[in-house]
């Protein structure tokens, strides 16, 4: 596996969903700590066992993602107002069509 090839990579999409999952999912354990100064060391279970997920996925995720950001060129970037123009043109034609029928 290569380190920093982005999110889209096949294996990389496939790992970011499971981190995902693992998130959503019930985490087993009884959380202890009465508030949030109570979790110091010794922390209960539960707090020791997602600090070190959570410590453990944004390693993974900071081996996936690319090492520098890589600015999108100016003329790659879409203008708005003539993305707009055209999906009014759209709009306005398909309406045309449902009058004739």
């Amino acid at each position: 596996m290569l380190a920093h090839t982005g999110l889209n990579d096949g294996n990389n999409k496939q790992i970011v969903s499971l981190l995902s999952l693992i998130v959503q999912t019930q985490w087993d354990g009884q959380h202890s700590c009465t508030d949030d100064t109570d979790c110091v060391i010794p922390m209960c279970t539960l707090c020791e066992f997602s600090l070190l997920w959570y410590q453990l996925s944004t390693n993974v995720l900071q081996f996936i993602v690319p090492a520098s950001e890589s600015p999108v060129p100016v003329q790659d970037v879409p203008d708005v107002g003539l993305l707009e123009a055209r999906a009014a043109s759209a709009k306005n034609a398909a309406g045309k069509i449902h009058d004739v029928w």
